[in-house]
């Protein structure tokens, strides 16, 4: 089973030396599937996300976000990458297995 997983914290000076705010994980399965939210704490304010993903897959974000795997939107995250990104709280992550 290909899983993605996520950890939050609040700034990008924060990963060095601060506390993790939430992590998860995500299944990545051939259909899109969704996270639990990034931060529900947060307001607008936001956050550094370090992505890391077991296979290649298209991640994305949103209120109800929906990863697509043909390229037209989100991000290509290659296996075994992990990737940090700056996203607002109170959004899911989604992700899809690219073919």
């Amino acid at each position: 089973m290909a899983t993605l997983q996520f950890t939050v914290w609040d700034t990008a000076s924060s990963v060095a030396n601060g506390p993790v705010k939430n992590e998860g994980t995500i299944t990545i399965g051939g259909t899109s599937a969704a996270g639990a939210v990034i931060d529900a704490t947060g307001g607008n304010k936001g956050r550094r996300v370090r992505v890391f993903a077991d296979t290649a897959c298209w991640v994305t974000w949103g209120e109800n976000p929906t990863a697509v795997n043909d390229g037209s939107e989100g991000r290509a995250m290659g296996a075994e990458n992990p990737e940090y990104f700056d996203i607002p709280a109170n959004l899911k992550i989604a992700v899809i297995q690219r073919t």
